[in-house]
C-alpha cells in the first residue's frame, strides 16, 4: 500500500489546526474548531488518541468505534478542565485497511464524526463514502437543496456532530478494495473548494504522481486556499 501525507496551513489561515495520523492499517484526518487555539488543541488530541489505540485486539469495526469513543471522552474531558478550551471539537474520519487475502483484495473500514470525508477511486470513478454531517449535507440528502446550491449555501459550515458534542452517533462504512484502488481521506479545505467532478479529473490526470496528496493540497490552494488543507492518498 502507497500512502502519502499532505498538510497546508492555506492562503488564509494564520494556523493549521488539521491534524492527520499513518499507522500500520490506520489513517485519520481531523479538522479541529474552537476559539484561538482550541481547535488544533482538539485535533491534536484526537489524533494522540487514536495513534495510541492498541488496534489488532479484536474486531477492526468495534475497535473503530471504541477509538473514536475515546477520543470524544478526551475532547470533553479536557474541554471541562480547562475554560479556554470549552466548545472545542474536531471532526474525525478514520479508515482501517486489512492485509490484502490471496486474491489481492482488502477491506476497508471508516468510522467517521463531521464533515471531512474519505473517497474511494477505482476504475476512473470517484465516490464518497462519508456523509458530510452537517445542516447542508441534511438538506442535500433530503432532496431540499442542489449539490451547486450547497457549495453557497449560508448554513454549509454548520456541522450537526462532531467530536466534543454532548453526543455523537459515528458513521461506519465497509468497502472491498480491489489492487489499484485508491482511498482518499481530506479535510474540508480540499472538498469546500474542489468539487467532486475537478476531483476526479485531477486523479485522473495525477493518479501516477510521485505525491498525489501534495498535488491535490496544491490544487485548493491555486483556487484560494481558503482554509486549512490535508489530504491523505493511500493507493492499494
Amino acid at each position: 500500500m502507497d500512502v502519502k501525507t499532505a498538510t497546508d496551513v492555506g492562503r488564509v489561515r494564520e494556523n493549521n489546526e488539521d491534524a492527520l495520523w499513518v499507522g500500520g492499517r490506520c489513517l485519520v484526518v481531523c479538522d479541529g474548531m474552537g476559539g484561538h487555539v482550541a481547535g488544533e488543541v482538539a485535533a491534536g488530541l484526537a489524533v494522540e488518541v487514536i495513534s495510541s489505540f492498541p488496534f489488532g485486539a479484536g474486531e477492526p469495526e468495534q475497535e473503530i468505534l471504541e477509538a473514536i469513543a475515546q477520543a470524544q471522552a478526551r475532547i470533553l474531558e479536557e474541554s471541562g478542565r480547562n475554560k479556554h478550551f470549552q466548545g472545542m471539537g474536531s471532526t474525525i474520519t478514520l479508515a482501517w485497511i486489512s492485509e490484502p487475502s490471496e486474491q489481492g483484495e482488502r477491506k476497508l473500514i471508516v468510522g467517521h464524526v463531521g464533515d471531512s470525508r474519505c473517497y474511494l477511486y477505482a476504475d476512473g470513478v470517484l465516490e464518497q463514502l462519508t456523509s458530510d454531517h452537517s445542516v447542508v449535507g441534511e438538506l442535500l440528502r433530503s432532496g431540499t437543496i442542489t449539490p451547486l446550491e450547497a457549495r453557497t449555501h449560508p448554513k454549509r459550515h454548520i456541522l450537526t456532530q462532531v467530536l466534543g458534542s454532548a453526543e455523537i452517533e459515528p458513521e461506519l462504512i465497509t468497502r472491498k478494495l480491489q489492487p489499484g484502488a485508491l482511498v482518499i481521506l481530506c479535510t474540508d479545505g480540499l472538498t469546500d473548494v474542489v468539487d467532486d467532478d475537478l476531483l476526479q479529473q485531477a486523479l485522473q490526470q495525477d493518479f501516477h504522481s510521485s505525491n498525489l496528496a501534495q498535488k491535490l493540497v496544491d490544487l485548493a490552494n491555486d483556487r484560494g486556499g481558503p482554509d486549512n488543507i490535508t489530504v491523505i492518498t493511500a493507493k492499494v
